[in-house]
């Protein structure tokens, strides 16, 4: 699987047993996460550190970014079990798709997933140590699981990098999270059954045609389809020896 890891499989099926619904592709992420989540989509144009700090404001939440005003393509608020995730409306349908996936993932992942377990194993008056309205107890500090829940408000900004791949993604948590959203948007065992029916060509024209695929099936912006295509036939066996030899890769 491509994601390395099946806990990403997990939460993508998950999130669609949440939002009641088989996904189709190009996935409406959107409407599906009004079923699911107490998630909130805004659609910003030229969306900014300044545009995000100003509904920080309005919902009684202290300012959350500081310095330089920027632009970017998304952002994720998640406070009291609940979220808010900004995309940029001025990008293209295909780049909002994947910034809005991106940004569903860290509410899955970093926020929803340790809250729950948080909630599990020390019961529902927890909660006010997670929304940082009192402090936690000795014993609750000494939890192993506070650990890896976050305190307060979790806040996360996809910047805006040339193109492809976000840079940041050589990181754990955005590598991880770009995972699961190409999970939710492009499930890795469904793709490599559709390219079950390639495996005869050689491997520049099953990149190719693969790339065009998760273009044009699956909604993924130009440089990450590229990306997602090569990582995908690396981990279904790369290039053949014939490829090698016929100089096809």
């Amino acid at each position: 699987m491509i994601a390395g890891n099946y806990a990403l499989e997990n939460a993508a099926r998950e999130f669609w047993t949440l939002a009641g619904s088989e996904p189709s592709y190009p996935c409406d992420l959107e409407s599906s996460i009004a079923w699911a989540l107490p998630l909130d989509v805004r659609a910003v144009p030229e969306l900014s550190v300044g545009d995000v700090n100003a509904a920080a404001l309005s919902a009684d939440m202290a300012r959350p970014f500081s310095g330089q005003d920027r632009r970017l393509r998304g952002c994720l608020l998640a406070y009291r079990g609940k979220g808010i995730i900004f995309v940029d409306s001025s990008d293209m349908p295909d780049e909002r798709r994947f910034t809005l996936a991106h940004e569903l993932a860290h509410f899955l992942l970093d926020y929803r997933a340790p809250r729950l377990r948080a909630l599990a194993a020390l019961g529902s008056g927890i909660s006010a140590v997670l929304d940082g309205l009192r402090p936690p107890t000795r014993q609750e500090r000494l939890h192993a699981v506070l650990e890896a829940v976050p305190l307060g408000v979790l806040t996360h900004l996809m910047e805006r990098p040339a193109g492809g791949i976000p840079s940041s993604a050589v990181f754990f948590i955005e590598g991880r999270a770009d995972r699961l959203a190409l999970e939710l948007l492009a499930p890795a065992a469904l793709v490599l059954e559709k390219h079950g029916s390639m495996q005869r060509t050689g491997y520049e024209e099953r990149r190719t045609r693969l790339q065009a695929l998760l273009a044009g099936e699956h909604g993924l912006p130009a440089g990450i389809a590229q990306a997602y295509a090569g990582t995908l036939l690396y981990k279904a066996g790369g290039p053949s020896f014939r490829d090698w030899l016929t100089g096809e890769v």
